[in-house]
């Protein structure tokens, strides 16, 4: 369990949060779930289990978010004490796609009620929840801040893991209108962190401290075939990134949604005209439609998030 804490964080600064995380995707998501569940300032709604069977075709992948959601929560000791909720299997089809979840649902719920603080979902991998919550329910992006780990740089835009596992619901969410806060491939590959960070200030921390190290160095050991094989599925791409791994550090992609929602000072940013369309290679089309702004992070203080999230660790599994 958390530990309790000698103060408390006034009512009327707490944040309504819902995350939406393709959690079993890599190693990164473990992190940011962890962060966000031991920061006060949020009143996590829902934990929603995102699909990330495109770049890697296969069935079952919301499934497997959704049981790394639960292995975290009962890492943590937090069994029973937050929502994880099940999202949609697999990306949509089109506009007219009628899939949809007990996630997106929360988020409709979540954004109607009455309550009058701020409501932020974060997502961590594709936007198929968000995009069904908004196209059954429109009237949501007026009541909501999306935050996105989502997209490659603008104007050009192109390959982006977690846009490319739902091009569709990027477009819809995009061109939406709604408030979004987006964190692109070339901001959110700079949230840098060392193996040897991780075994001194995250591995003593408890079973879950334990296990966030363990898991990144297992998948990182792997990580070279699946890009290869990766590569091999995708149709051919002349700005595919070439990904390779250093050795010795890992790049926590998610974790700037954390931080940007404790503050959102903690990175600068612009305000960018948000595409007309969004095209199946990731790339973003503008032809004059309006579809309002997007906020769009230029950079984010990675160094004042990651030691947040070890001082929390420390402060709430440390020996």
């Amino acid at each position: 369990m958390l530990r309790e804490r000698p103060f408390s964080f006034p009512t009327d600064k707490s944040i309504r949060v819902i995350i939406d995380t393709d959690c079993y995707n890599e190693c990164d998501d473990q992190f940011c779930v962890t962060h966000a569940l031991m920061t006060p300032k949020f009143d996590i709604k829902g934990i929603i289990a995102a699909q990330f069977g495109t770049v890697h075709p296969r069935s079952g992948t919301e499934q497997e978010s959704y049981d790394e959601i639960v292995n975290l929560v009962h890492l943590m000791g937090l069994d029973g004490t937050v929502d994880i909720l099940h999202g949609i299997d697999r990306a949509l089809s089109g506009r007219d796609d009628p899939a949809f979840s007990e996630g997106s649902q929360r988020i409709i719920d979540e954004a109607m009620s009455d309550d009058p603080r701020p409501l932020f979902v974060a997502t961590l991998g594709a936007v198929t929840n968000v995009a069904a919550a908004l196209l059954k329910a429109p009237v949501i992006k007026d009541r909501m801040t999306v935050i996105s780990i989502l997209g490659a740089p603008y104007p050009a835009g192109g390959f982006e893991f977690n846009l490319m596992n739902d091009p569709v619901a990027a477009d819809i969410l995009m061109t939406s209108g709604a408030k979004l806060w987006q964190v692109p491939s070339s901001v959110y590959t700079t949230m840098k962190v060392s193996y040897y960070e991780m075994l001194n200030k995250v591995y003593p921390c408890g079973e879950i401290g334990k296990y966030l190290v363990t898991h990144a160095l297992e998948f990182a050991a792997k990580i070279q075939g699946m890009i290869a094989q990766m590569k091999d599925l995708l149709p051919p791409s002349d700005d595919m990134p070439e990904i390779t791994i250093g050795g010795e550090l890992w790049s926590l992609g998610d974790s700037p949604t954390v931080g940007i929602m404790m503050n959102p000072t903690v990175g600068r940013f612009h305000d960018e005209k948000a595409p007309s369309r969004v095209l199946p290679n990731g790339k973003y089309e503008f032809d004059g439609s309006d579809h309002g702004t997007i906020r769009v992070y230029d950079d984010i203080d990675s160094r004042f998030i990651v030691t947040d999230m070890f001082e929390k660790l420390k402060y709430n599994f440390g020996n």
